[in-house]
């Protein structure tokens, strides 16, 4: 996935006025990547450009047990749980953000070749959708394009129902 993580963030932030701002959101949808790719770069996970990765991404991600497991994903979902509840005083919006963080490993599960982990050790999962473009990509713009649409209906302001004209 690659927008599509933003859908789960759209999709929290219509959820409830007491969930985060959808900026709030957006950081931590992408939070296990960006993560990821500073661990990268100081050598404690790794990856490396392979054009027969697969057919959408070029990125052989062979080693990152601490953002792409499960256990990594929630261990980063805790932690943006702590800071969002502690920096907005509403631990509502911290569970919401940490969920948000956690989803990410579900939706790349979808799209990954088998290189996610459970634990950081094997198997290593992943249905590999990135190697069928023509099922991943309108997926991943039906889900966010959908996780928008209902964001727009559900919330005010400049991109919300007081200024659209979809009912």
């Amino acid at each position: 996935m690659f927008i599509g993580h933003f859908a789960p963030a759209f999709l929290a932030a219509a959820a409830s006025p007491r969930s985060p701002r959808l900026g709030t959101l957006f950081v931590a949808a992408q939070l296990v990547d960006w993560g990821f790719f500073t661990l990268a770069t100081i050598g404690v996970e790794a990856m490396r450009v392979d054009a027969k990765a697969s057919v959408m991404n070029p990125m052989d991600l062979y080693h990152m047990p601490y953002t792409h497991s499960l256990l990594g994903a929630a261990v980063w979902a805790l932690a943006c749980l702590i800071v969002v509840a502690i920096g907005q005083r509403n631990l509502f919006a911290g569970f919401v953000a940490g969920l948000v963080v956690l989803s990410h490993w579900p939706l790349d599960w979808l799209v990954h070749v088998p290189d996610l982990t459970i634990a950081g050790t094997p198997p290593k999962l992943g249905l590999g959708l990135w190697n069928h473009p023509a099922i991943a990509m309108p997926l991943e713009l039906a889900l966010t394009g959908g996780a928008f649409a209902l964001y727009v209906r559900r919330t005010r302001g400049p991109i919300g129902r007081r200024w659209c004209c979809w009912r």
